[in-house]
């Protein structure tokens, strides 16, 4: 741990000039909460002295038994102002079956602790889609969610990622998936009692209460350019993609000893359409039509998108409204369906 902070203060330094001046920071992917307040105060320090910023938003991902309120006191003093903790869910068997460290109890605790200590900005994680989950247990996790008054809320399907022991019980005939109807029943009862108490819902898995949008996660949808430090981080500059190697052994002897361990990938015209669509259609905004035309000059990309959204119009499957193009939100649980079409 020692040596992989060390790394990232020096990542920070070398690849400083890829931003010019970055507004927003996001300490997360991993569990950055097994750090001392102190360790992640002097990583913070050291990006606002390289970018002589304060950082309008500053993000901190944790897990609920890492928090206390005096770890959050000294957060908040180093100048973190937002918190995503990962609750997950509030049963216990259903916290046991992902394979988490925390109990249903210390999930509404941290939120706690959180606010005692004078967060004033805390999204929480929440899972669906899961076998296990019936559609009463779910109904009273957005019930429980909305209890704690978080001003955020990220929900996500469990996906079954390779490596991963829920993804080897899969494979050994131990784990059936949820079907996509019941899956999507509960995304649509998300929406439906998330809407009903005046929450914004900005993006396929994003909500918010009005003014908290996540201002980071917002700008990757937007297509700026980002700085990304430590193993498997991407970076974007509008016209290069790099990516961090995985391994962390070699990524702290690739900065310590340089060249850093990274891939590059150019954006093709290809890549640019196929990205701006599925980023912007993740978005209740989704994008003004003229748009793509000024990110992509290629006539044939151009006239895919012209039959296939007029095709896809017709269907109902996308929206116009005032020049913006629109996935309607009834349809986001089959966005990538859409999206997929309208891809080249």
């Amino acid at each position: 741990m020692p040596e992989l902070l060390q790394a990232l203060k020096d990542e920070m330094t070398i690849r400083r000039k890829y931003v010019a001046s970055p507004h927003t920071l996001y300490i997360g992917g991993g569990t950055p909460s097994l750090y001392k307040a102190e360790e992640i105060g002097g990583l913070i320090e050291h990006a606002k002295n390289l970018w002589n910023s304060n950082f309008i938003e500053m993000t901190l991902e944790a897990n609920p038994e890492d928090i206390s309120q005096i770890y959050c006191q000294k957060l908040a003093d180093y100048g973190v102002n937002r918190l995503s903790i990962g609750i997950q869910s509030f049963y216990d068997e259903h916290l046991r079956f992902m394979n988490r460290r925390h109990n249903a109890t210390q999930g509404s605790k941290a939120v706690e602790a959180a606010r005692n200590a004078g967060f004033k900005n805390i999204s929480i994680d929440i899972i669906f889609g899961f076998p296990g989950l019936s559609q009463k247990q779910w109904r009273q996790t957005i019930i429980n969610a909305l209890s704690i008054a978080p001003e955020h809320i990220s929900a996500y399907q469990l996906g079954l990622e390779p490596g991963t022991l829920l993804f080897k019980k899969y494979q050994q005939g131990l784990l059936q998936p949820v079907a996509q109807e019941e899956a999507a029943a509960q995304y649509a009862l998300l929406q439906e009692m998330l809407s009903a108490n005046g929450w914004e819902q900005y993006e396929i898995s994003n909500f918010s209460r009005q003014g908290y949008r996540s201002l980071h996660n917002s700008a990757y949808w937007q297509g700026i350019s980002y700085l990304g430090l430590g193993p498997s981080a991407h970076s974007y500059n509008g016209v290069v993609r790099h990516a961090n190697v995985r391994s962390i052994k070699k990524y702290t002897e690739g900065v310590k000893n340089l060249p850093l361990a990274m891939k590059e990938e150019r954006i093709t015209h290809k890549k640019r359409y196929n990205e701006f669509i599925m980023t912007r259609l993740r978005t209740k905004e989704g994008f003004l039509q003229k748009t793509i035309e000024q990110q992509v000059s290629h006539p044939t990309i151009l006239n895919h998108f012209k039959r296939t959204s007029e095709h896809l119009l017709h269907q109902g499957l996308l929206f116009e409204q005032e020049q913006y193009i629109k996935i309607p939100p009834h349809k986001w649980f089959v966005s990538d369906g859409i999206i997929l079409e309208l891809m080249v």
